[in-house]
C-alpha cells in the first residue's frame, strides 16, 4: 500500500454541494503541494481498456525525471463508510486509465475490508487520505426543539442534540 494519510479539514459545505466542495478542498490542497504540477479539478481521460471517456475528480499531471506521471484523486464523501465496491471500482478505473498512481480521498471513514484491499493494491499503488469528520463544537450546537411543546406538555423535558450547522 502507499501512504495513509489523517488530515483535519473543514470544507464548507451542504447537503446539496458537499461532495462538490470537498473536491474542491482536494484539488486546493494538492495545488498547494507541488505549484509546477499541473492540476485539473474534472478532468476526463480515454480508457484504454474501456475505451470510454472517463471522469477524474483531480487530476494530476507532471514531468519527474523526464518522464510524464499522472496521478488520479477519487474523493469520496458519504454519510456512510467507504466500502469494498468503492474501492474496487476505483483500483479498476486506474487499470483503465493506465496512470502511474491513485490516491483514494475520503471524507469520514473506511471500512475494514475496502482498507485491506486497498493496501494489497499493488499496481498502481494507491494512496489513501482520510479526512476526519469534525465533531461540532458546543457553540454550533442548535435547539430545534419547539417552545409551544414545553407550554403544552409541562413534564416535557427540553432534550439538547448535536446538528451542526456549518457542515454536514
Amino acid at each position: 500500500m502507499g501512504n495513509v494519510m489523517y488530515l483535519r479539514s473543514y470544507p464548507p459545505a451542504d447537503k446539496e454541494t458537499d461532495w462538490r466542495a470537498f473536491e474542491e478542498t482536494v484539488t486546493k490542497w494538492v495545488t498547494d503541494l507541488d505549484p509546477r504540477a499541473t492540476v485539473t479539478h474534472d478532468a476526463r481521460l480515454k480508457g484504454r481498456m474501456s475505451g470510454i471517456e472517463r471522469q477524474i475528480d483531480v487530476l494530476i499531471s507532471g514531468r519527474l525525471a523526464g518522464t510524464e506521471v499522472k496521478i488520479v484523486f477519487e474523493c469520496k464523501r458519504y454519510e456512510r463508510s467507504v466500502g469494498l465496491a468503492t474501492v474496487e471500482e476505483f483500483i479498476g478505473k486506474l487499470h483503465d486509465l493506465d496512470v502511474d498512481r491513485g490516491v483514494l480521498c475520503v471524507f469520514g471513514s473506511i471500512t475494514a475490508p475496502a482498507f485491506s484491499r486497498l493496501a494489497r493494491a499493488a499496481h498502481p499503488q494507491v494512496d489513501l487520505y482520510v479526512w476526519e469528520r469534525p465533531r461540532p463544537r458546543w457553540e454550533d450546537l442548535q435547539d430545534d426543539f419547539d417552545d409551544a411543546v414545553l407550554t403544552r406538555y409541562p413534564n416535557t423535558r427540553r432534550l439538547y442534540y448535536a446538528s451542526p450547522k456549518s457542515f454536514l
